[in-house]
Parts: structure tokens; sequence; C-alpha cells
């Protein structure tokens, strides 16, 4: 049993690691992609947004079914509930801060918290309800650390994020990064054998 629980010590260490890398990467790979971009610099990104979207709220729903299936913890589905509620919240933080109801490229902040947040509250229900939960307060800690890692990241990118290529789709994929980190992290813990 001691063997088991190290391996996945360090299974989650080596994916904090490899997730931490690709976090870094999404950092610097818009600078280095787009050097001086101009206003429509590869605008298909701009495009790609909608589907990356319906891509990640799809694939939260596949993680529930196969936690379900899995018995996993009630920790990972609590904890991509609370990130995909502070999804909408990070999003409307930044239309505060630096949108613009003019300029249709910040219309992603507006229209991402009407998607993410009942996904959000589903998911957070089903790990309340369907799952032990033992865990429930974890997957919450999880989730809100991961909001404040995306709410930073919002901010510090500011709005030229949105205004020039990618168009905040680096954003997008670090939310669907984090997503997955955080659902992985929540659901690693076991749930109680009864």
């Amino acid at each position: 049993m001691q063997v088991i629980q190290a391996r996945v010590r360090t299974l989650r260490a080596l994916g904090l690691i490899a997730a931490a890398a690709l976090a870094a990467g999404l950092w610097v790979l818009p600078p280095l992609a787009f050097p001086s971009p101009g206003a429509n610099d590869a605008i298909v990104l701009a495009d790609l947004s909608v589907p990356l979207v319906g891509v990640i709220l799809l694939a939260s729903i596949a993680a529930l079914v196969l936690g379900y299936r899995r018995r996993w913890s009630s920790t990972g589905p609590v904890a991509l509930g609370a990130f995909l509620i502070g999804v909408a919240i990070a999003m409307v933080i930044g239309l505060v801060t630096f949108g613009n109801l003019s300029n249709d490229r910040f219309l992603a902040l507006l229209f991402l918290p009407v998607l993410f947040v009942p996904f959000g509250i589903v998911v957070l229900a089903v790990g309340l309800t369907v799952r032990s939960t033992g865990h429930a307060r974890r997957g919450l800690v999880i989730g809100g650390v991961a909001t404040a890692l995306l709410i930073a990241w919002v901010l510090a990118r500011g709005a030229r994020e949105w205004l020039l290529a990618p168009y905040g789709f680096d954003v997008l994929l670090l939310i669907a990064l984090e997503s997955a980190v955080v659902y992985v992290a929540g659901a690693t813990w076991r749930r109680p054998e009864r």
C-alpha cells in the first residue's frame, strides 16, 4: 500500500511539473509567435475560441462520467466545478478591468461566464451529491487556488491579450490545462471504502 501511495505522490509531482512547464510555455508562446502582431494577424485563433470552449465543457462531462465509473473521490468534481465557476469570475474581472464593449474581441469575456457558470454549478452539485463528500473542502481549495492563478494571469496579460493575436486563445488553453490539472489533482484522492 505504501508503494502505491509513493507512486501516486511521484505521479502527482511529475504531473505538476509538466503542468507548470506547459503554463510557462503558454506564457512565452504568444510573444514568441507574434512578436509585433497586427490587428488581424492569425484571426483564425479568435474563431477557434468557441470550439475550444466546447471541448473544455465536453471534457468536463467526460471527466465526471469517468470518475463516476472508477469511483474516484468527490474532490475532483468539486474542484473542477469550483474552478469552472472561477473561470466566469476571472472573465468578469477581466471585463471590468480592461474590457471595451465596443470591440467585439472582448465578447469572449462576456459569453464565457454564461457558458461556464451553469456547467460549474452542475459539476459542483454532482461532486457534492453523487460522491462521498469527505474531501469536498480540498476540492474547493484546489479550485480556488486555480481560480486565483487564472485571475492573476488574465490581469497580468491585460487588454492587449484580447485585442491582438492570439486573442485570448492562450488563456483558453490555460483554462483547459488548469481544468485537467484541477480535476486529476482532486480525483486522485480515493473515495473511502465502505
